[in-house]
């Protein structure tokens, strides 16, 4: 009889270990699932100074309340068709509907600020969304790369020929269509001739980054002379 005893103890003590293990499991994997970043969660910006957007001025600047001060911000990387060119209202207009009266959060690459005074910043709304890469994305503005703030260009780039390809925007105009399907970026030494079928195109390259950049960013132009890969057909 004492012998029965033991064995419902021994058999008492067996269920509650067997439990005891099974909430240790479940707290491990739930812990293991509180490690994984939630999908929301992985969408918030990263981190920079937060401002409130008080005008938008066109497609690629706006002007910030940034800790109780007014600052004018050029958006890094992207750059948007001037008020004399066409699709400037297209976008301005979709650049104010993203931001306009928004917080956002302003994040520095390398520069402060360029030559005109004005902050340059990637931005983000709070709830994650890039700015910067939306616009491009959208087909509102063309890349544009001014080293040493380069951290996104070549996100932005796959961004810039997802949206040429789609005819995105800007891209869906005729004197856009023309532009040489080589030419994403003015990035540095993206490009040499040899990437280039004709002349005419590692032309239309050089004056495009020209005209962005203010030099020869892929050092197409041998001769110094504005006349560039002149072996090319």
């Amino acid at each position: 009889m004492q012998a029965m005893h033991k064995s419902a103890a021994y058999l008492v003590i067996f269920v509650l270990a067997a439990t005891m293990a099974a909430c240790s499991s479940t707290a491990n994997t739930n812990e293991s699932a509180t490690l994984e970043q939630p999908e929301a969660v992985k969408n918030f910006p990263p981190p920079g100074e937060q401002g409130h957007v008080l005008f938008v001025i066109d497609g690629d600047t706006i002007d910030v309340a940034l800790q109780n001060q007014e600052y004018r911000v050029r958006y890094i990387g992207v750059d948007t068709p001037e008020r004399d060119e066409p699709f400037y209202e297209e976008a301005a207009n979709a650049n104010r509907a993203l931001v306009e009266g928004q917080e956002i959060i302003l994040v520095r690459d390398v520069s402060e600020t360029d030559r005109y005074g004005r902050l340059l910043r990637y931005i983000y709304l709070l709830d994650g969304t890039f700015i910067n890469a939306e616009l491009i994305s959208q087909g509102y503005g063309r890349v544009v790369t001014f080293p040493p703030d380069v951290a996104e260009t070549e996100y932005l780039t796959q961004l810039q020929r997802e949206a040429r390809e789609n005819l995105r925007g800007l891209w869906g105009l005729s004197e856009m269509q023309e532009m040489p399907s080589q030419c994403d970026t003015c990035r540095k030494n993206s490009y040499d001739c040899k990437d280039f079928d004709t002349q005419a195109a590692a032309q239309a390259c050089f004056n495009i980054c020209l005209e962005q950049t203010g030099e020869d960013t892929h050092h197409l132009d041998g001769g110094g002379d504005g006349i560039v890969c002149e072996s090319l057909p």
